[in-house]
Parts: C-alpha cells; sequence; structure tokens
C-alpha cells in the first residue's frame, strides 16, 4: 500500500516547495477503511510512504468520526530558506481555506464542507483508482 500513497505524498506538496511541507489525509465511510486493513495499517502506510520521501512525519488516526475514519500525515521537516516562501505561503493558504469552511461564529450562513476529491491533501479517489489497480495487478501476477 505504501507504493501506491509514494505519488500521492509527492504531489501533495506545495508548487515551489522543494518536496517539503507536503501532507495527506484520507476519509472515508469506517467500512472502507476496515476493508483496507484498518485504520492502524493505513496509519503505518502512510508512514512508510513519507520516509521512502525523507520526511520526518507526524501521523493520526481517528475511527468512527463524524467523516468516518480519517487518517493522515503530514510532512515535519525544517524547510531551507529557498524553500520556506512556498511552504509557509501554502499552509496560510490551507488554514485560510479551513477558516473559511467553518465559518464565523454567530452567522447565520455556514461554509460548504470540504470535498475530499477537491483538496489535494485528501486525495481519496486518486488512492482508491491507485489502490485498486495495485490490487488487480498483484492478483495477476499470483
Amino acid at each position: 500500500m505504501a507504493t501506491v500513497l509514494v505519488p500521492l505524498l509527492q504531489a501533495s506538496g506545495p508548487r515551489g516547495g522543494g518536496g517539503y511541507g507536503g501532507s495527506v489525509e484520507l476519509r472515508m465511510p469506517d467500512l472502507d477503511a476496515d476493508e483496507l486493513g484498518g485504520a492502524d495499517l493505513l496509519r503505518s502506510s502512510l508512514r512508510e510512504a513519507a520516509r521512502q520521501l525523507g520526511w520526518n512525519v507526524k501521523t493520526y488516526a481517528m475511527v468512527r468520526t463524524q467523516h468516518g475514519t480519517m487518517v493522515g500525515v503530514a510532512d515535519c521537516r525544517d524547510v531551507p530558506a529557498p524553500f520556506a516562501q512556498a511552504v509557509q505561503g501554502d499552509m496560510a493558504r490551507r488554514m485560510r481555506a479551513a477558516v473559511g469552511r467553518v465559518g464565523h461564529p454567530g452567522t447565520a450562513a455556514q461554509q460548504p464542507s470540504p470535498t475530499a476529491d477537491a483538496d489535494p491533501h485528501m486525495p481519496n479517489t486518486a488512492f482508491r483508482i491507485a489502490y485498486e489497480k495495485a490490487r488487480r495487478r498483484s492478483a495477476a501476477s499470483s
């Protein structure tokens, strides 16, 4: 599974970030996560893929949330100066988007929830497609 995740982690870094500052969060129904081996296996696979890229990682896994199972990994390496502006800009953009989705307390209008397929840091569809292709290749070679 880690092999499938490496390209998704590589793509999660900001443009101009030199491979630093990436993060991925997978959200799926609990039954889907169980079918893939459970949150612990998904978290371990994310950690393994991130380490293949040289990331210093922070991971998390939460099950049975209102969003189902959420598993994530973030690159926590110190960012070299040539890439710092791109990584910091991306982090600020993501923070503004998250705050915008939550809305402002006391206002009637609530921002729509994020859709996992529209956020490069939550590549659920890309992950499922890559995982299914890898599974079919594995079954065909057996």
